[in-house]
């Protein structure tokens, strides 16, 4: 029954809409995979819901293959980007430093830093924030002296020369002098961008030693990757997904479409090696088997072997075959041969089968 049910399913499955659902199946596999776990587990996906699977079907022509890898990799790539144009334009929460510095008491010394609004426009003033509290200090530092501001569209960026992003990238720097008290204030910047794209974010604070004078600098905690923190979204949602699409559909052809083509031509090179063991076999000559009963007609004694310089059995250089004597084959070279010669007319092997007494 459960074989039965299979081959129902390989079936249908095998069908026109059959291979379009199997593709659909593969497209929100890979697409789930893709953005909501991670780019390496999409990777087996593709190659288990667009490969596996079909082979295992039925459907084992590459070109078929080769097709429904290409249609799930350019389908995945525009739904990605829907999906990750609207967590772009989501707001982070607010940031604030590492605890545990050797110039903190173990708290953050900066606080709720955020940029507002977090999406805008080319003309939109954005406004970022931080609240800064000195008594986190340790005592042997003076209270905060410099605050500096980053905004760039490489993420982490303190400077013009980050090993995360290819150079020149957008980069701005702004400073403020911080006031000489220990009550906790909040220090504020504003800077209209005026240029489209996704946009990233730091802050980094001066704090002076007591007693040898060196300045000790530390930034907000950002993401694990590149300590940076993302915002503001510039241009609209259609404006962010333009700028992603191109780098999504790269990256899923290079992290994708490369292991599915490279794992799809090994499979080519295993059938095509396949196929031509097969015809190999194929085209082997059939040996003269003992006791062929087709071989009826005893050999006579006078036969003897054909030379080298004679034709083939029946053109003008063979000698007449014995009559009633059925056409074999050499089991070497594949010639045709009477039953009842010694050796073969072409190549001179010695002709093993002898028909029955």
């Amino acid at each position: 029954m459960a074989k039965e049910l299979q081959g129902r399913i390989r079936r249908f499955l095998q069908s026109p809409v059959g291979r379009i659902l199997l593709i659909l199946l593969a497209v929100l596999v890979v697409f789930a995979t893709y953005v909501y776990v991670q780019v390496i587990v999409a990777i087996p996906a593709l190659l288990l819901f667009g490969l596996a699977l079909p082979i295992w079907v039925g459907l084992k022509r590459p070109r078929f293959l080769a097709l429904a890898g290409l249609v799930i990799v350019l389908t995945v790539a525009p739904i990605s980007t829907l999906v990750i144009t609207q967590e772009i334009q989501t707001p982070v929460g607010l940031a604030s430093s590492a605890t545990g510095l050797a110039n903190t008491t173990g708290n953050p010394l900066m606080q709720d830093a955020g940029v507002h609004p977090y999406t805008g426009t080319a003309s939109t003033n954005f406004t970022w924030t931080v609240k800064i509290t000195p008594q986190n200090n340790s005592p042997g530092y003076w209270p905060p002296v410099w605050l500096n501001l980053y905004i760039s569209t490489c993420p982490g960026a303190t400077g013009n020369n980050s090993p995360f992003c290819t150079q020149p990238y957008p980069f701005m720097t702004f400073n403020q002098t911080l006031p000489n008290q220990t009550a906790p204030y909040t220090e504020t910047f504003h800077y209209k961008i005026g240029t489209n794209g996704i946009w990233d974010w730091q802050m980094g604070i001066y704090s002076k030693n007591k007693v040898t004078g060196k300045l000790f600098f530390q930034l907000l905690a950002g993401d694990p990757s590149y300590n940076g923190i993302e915002g503001p979204a510039v241009g609209g949602f259609w404006v962010i997904y333009s700028e992603l699409i191109l780098t999504v559909y790269f990256q899923d052809f290079l992290f994708l479409g490369a292991p599915f083509y490279f794992v799809l031509l090994v499979y080519m090179l295993f059938k095509n090696r396949e196929k031509r063991r097969k015809e190999t076999q194929d085209r082997a000559p059939t040996p003269i088997a003992q006791g062929d009963s087709t071989a009826s007609a005893p050999p006579s004694s006078k036969a003897s072997p054909l030379p080298s310089s004679q034709g083939p059995p029946g053109s003008a250089d063979s000698p007449a075959p014995p009559a009633g004597a059925p056409e074999l084959n050499c089991p070497k070279c594949n010639a045709v041969v009477y039953a009842g010669e010694k050796s073969c007319w072409k190549c001179g092997a010695p002709l093993s089968g002898s028909p029955p007494k």
